[in-house]
């Protein structure tokens, strides 16, 4: 029977760094790709009024991602201080 080996502390800390590094960068597409949409909407649009820009369903779209991505996010660095009381 093979055993398994459980990953160090120190392990661990590094595996989580990547993780958020790597959620870093997805957040940061994301708020890209939010700009790059509402850009467009206000083009549409002819207006860069936030009011009516925000009722463009594509930038809804957009913004639900965003919402998405930055709970995930929010979620990941939790995860990380909680657990392995990194910061």
């Amino acid at each position: 029977m093979s055993t398994v080996r459980k990953p160090s502390p120190a392990q661990l800390a590094a595996r989580y760094r990547r993780l958020d590094q790597a959620m870093h960068a997805v957040f940061r597409d994301v708020v890209a790709h939010c700009e790059d949409i509402r850009e467009q909407a206000e083009q549409r649009l002819g207006s860069a009024d936030e009011d009516l820009v925000v009722t463009d369903s594509e930038y809804g779209k957009a913004l639900d991602l965003f919402g998405e991505a930055f709970d995930i996010k929010t979620r990941i660095q939790q995860f990380r201080t909680t657990w392995i009381g990194d910061n």
